[in-house]
C-alpha cells in the first residue's frame, strides 16, 4: 500500500504548484478527515494519501495527466463507491460551498418539511439525546444510529454550511463535519491533541447554524465542540490566550486583557447626571463585562430607558464580576463551575427576584450553561433586556416616539439559536413609530454568525472579523439599509470594528440605544 511518505517529494512539488501550496494536505488531521464519507462521516474508508482541494476543472485535468504518468490513484470526493476505491488514493476535493442564496433555498426547503416540523430541540426537551453525552461515552457508535435515522441521509447538516470554513478554503478540516471527526480521532485513540488539531477545535464559533441545517433538528454539535475543548484543556493543551484569563476572572472579575481592566468598572457613571441608587430592588440590572468596560454607551442607554419607565431596579457596580461564558468556550470547565458558584452567591444575598441583562452572552450562560454544563442552578429568574423591554411596552409603561430609520437585525447566536429568543428584539423594533424592519434572507434561527463567539474574538480576531465582514458585504448592504441592529454586545464589537475598519456606510447599534432614541426623540 503506498503511503503519504512514498510519494515522491516532485510529485507533491507539483501538486503544489497546479493547487497552491496550503491546498495540498498530506498531515494526519486532514487525511483522517478525508477518510469518512457520508453525514458526519458514518463510513471510513481507505486512509488516502494525500488530499488536494481544487477550484477549477481545469487543475483538475492538470493533475490527472500527472497522477497517470506516475500511476497514482485519484479519485474525486464522493465520486466513487467506497467499495471500488483502492487503498492509498489521492482525493480532489472540489465540493462548492453554499453562498448565502443557496443556504436559503435549502433552509427554507427544510423548514417547509414535515419532519423537522415534527421535532424538538434539545433546548426545548432537556431529556432529548445530546452530543455531549455521546461523546463522554467515547464515541459509543450512538450517532451513526441517529444519522441513519435521518429519512433523507443526505448528510445536509454534516457536510453543508459552516461559518468558518469559508475561511479556510472550505477544507473539511476546519469545518463542523471536520472537526467533529477530529474529535472521533482524538477520543478513539487514532490522532493526537497536535497544534492543528487544537487550533481547528478553537476556530469554532460555537454557533450552532451546523445542527440548524439537520433535519433532525436536535443535535447541539457546538456542546461536542465544548466538551472537546474541556478535554483538550485538562492536558493543558488550549490556546495560550486562555490560559490566564481564570485568573483575571477571579481576581479581577473580567477577563478584559487590555489597558481598559485598569479603570473601575462602573468608570462611566460619572458622566451621568442623574446617578442610579444603590439600594435593594426586585430587579438586577447585570451589565457584563464587554458593555461595562468598552462599550459603557450601552449600559447608559439602558439606565436612561429603564429610569424612564420608572423601572426599580439595583446593580453589582465594582462587584459584578464576569458571568464566565467565556471560560466554558475556552475548556476551563473547572474554574467556569467556581466563578458561577460565587456569582450565585452573590445573587442569593442580594435576594432580588429578576436579573435583566442586555448580554446574549451573559443571559445564554444563566438560563442554559450554568444549569445543565456546570450544574449550577441560578435562583431568580433571568430575563434579556429585549424580553423585558418589550413588556414594558405592552403594558404602556415605556412611550416610544417616531424614529425614521431603515434597519436590519442581527440574531446573537446566544441569544437566538441557544436560547430561542427571535420575537422581543422584532416586536420593539415594530412597536417604534416610523422604524422599518427590512429582515436579512437569513434570519431567526438560520441567521449566520457576526463570528465572534465562542471566544473567537479573543483567539482570532482577525478571523471574527473577516466573517462579520462578509456578513456585511453580502447580507445587509444588499438591502439597502442604513443601520443594522443586534441585542449582544459581541455582535455589537465584531460588526462595528469591522464597518469602521473597511469603512462602509452601515450604522451599528445597540437595541438599547435605539429604544433610548425612541424615548428621547
Amino acid at each position: 500500500m503506498v503511503n503519504s511518505m512514498t510519494l515522491r517529494p516532485r510529485f507533491i512539488e507539483e501538486l503544489k504548484r497546479i493547487a497552491g501550496e496550503p491546498n495540498v494536505l498530506i498531515d494526519p488531521e486532514d487525511l483522517y478527515v478525508y477518510s469518512f464519507q457520508g453525514p458526519l462521516g458514518v463510513r471510513q474508508g481507505s486512509k488516502p494519501n494525500a488530499v488536494v482541494r481544487l477550484h477549477s476543472e481545469e487543475e483538475a485535468t492538470k493533475i490527472a495527466k500527472l497522477a497517470n504518468n506516475e500511476g497514482v490513484c485519484l479519485i474525486r470526493r464522493g465520486a466513487v463507491r467506497e467499495e471500488k476505491v483502492p487503498q492509498g488514493p489521492i482525493i480532489l476535493d472540489l465540493t462548492v460551498l453554499p453562498n448565502v442564496s443557496r443556504l436559503r433555498d435549502m433552509l427554507e426547503k427544510l423548514k417547509k418539511s414535515k419532519i423537522k416540523e415534527n421535532l424538538v430541540r434539545v433546548s426545548e426537551v432537556g431529556t432529548s439525546w445530546s452530543l455531549l453525552s455521546f461523546l463522554e461515552s467515547r464515541l459509543s457508535g450512538r450517532l451513526t444510529y441517529r444519522c441513519r435515522e435521518c429519512p433523507k441521509f443526505t448528510g445536509t447538516a454534516c457536510s453543508g454550511y459552516c461559518t468558518v470554513a469559508p475561511f479556510f478554503d472550505g477544507i473539511e478540516t476546519w469545518s463542523s463535519k471536520g472537526r467533529l471527526l477530529l474529535i472521533r480521532g482524538l477520543f478513539g485513540g487514532d490522532l493526537k491533541p497536535t497544534k492543528k488539531l487544537v487550533e481547528s477545535i478553537f476556530t469554532c464559533t460555537t454557533c450552532g447554524q451546523c445542527y440548524d441545517q439537520c433535519i433532525l433538528g436536535d443535535l447541539e454539535l457546538d456542546r461536542a465542540i465544548m466538551f472537546a475543548r474541556y478535554e483538550i484543556a485538562k492536558k493543558g493543551l488550549s490556546p495560550e490566550v486562555f490560559k490566564e484569563m481564570p485568573t483575571r476572572i477571579l481576581e479581577r472579575g473580567t477577563p478584559i486583557r487590555t489597558p481598559l481592566r485598569t479603570r473601575k468598572r462602573t468608570w462611566w457613571l460619572d458622566k451621568l447626571t442623574e446617578k442610579p441608587q444603590w439600594e435593594e430592588a426586585e430587579i438586577l440590572y447585570w451589565i457584563g463585562c464587554t458593555t461595562a468596560y468598552r462599550f459603557p454607551n450601552i449600559a447608559i442607554a439602558t439606565l436612561n430607558l429603564l429610569r424612564e419607565a420608572n423601572v426599580h431596579f439595583t446593580m453589582f457596580g465594582e462587584e459584578e464580576g464576569c458571568c464566565g461564558l467565556i471560560l466554558v468556550h475556552a475548556g476551563l470547565w473547572d474554574e467556569a463551575k467556581k466563578n458561577a458558584l460565587r456569582t450565585v452567591e452573590k445573587l442569593k444575598k442580594i435576594k432580588v427576584k429578576t436579573l435583566i441583562t442586555g448580554c446574549a452572552g451573559c443571559y445564554y450562560a444563566f438560563k442554559r450553561v450554568y444549569p445543565e454544563i456546570l450544574k449550577v442552578q441560578v435562583p431568580l429568574e433571568v430575563l434579556h433586556l429585549s424580553q423585558f423591554v418589550e413588556s414594558l411596552v405592552k403594558n404602556r409603561d415605556l412611550k416610544l416616539r417616531d424614529l425614521e430609520m431603515k434597519v436590519t437585525y442581527q440574531d446573537p447566536c446566544d441569544l437566538g439559536r441557544h436560547c430561542g429568543v427571535y420575537d422581543s428584539p422584532r416586536n420593539i423594533l415594530w412597536a417604534i413609530p416610523s422604524v422599518r424592519l427590512v429582515e436579512m434572507p437569513l434570519n431567526k434561527s438560520h441567521a449566520r454568525c457576526c463570528g465572534g463567539g465562542g471566544g473567537i474574538w479573543t483567539c482570532n480576531t482577525g478571523l471574527a472579523m473577516k466573517i462579520a465582514y462578509s456578513k456585511l458585504i453580502e447580507e445587509v448592504l444588499p438591502q439597502e439599509v442604513e443601520t443594522i441592529v443586534t441585542a449582544c454586545p459581541t455582535c455589537y464589537m465584531n460588526l462595528k470594528y469591522t464597518s469602521r475598519l473597511k469603512k462602509d456606510r452601515i450604522k451599528v447599534y445597540d437595541l438599547a440605544e435605539i429604544i433610548e432614541k425612541a424615548v428621547s426623540s
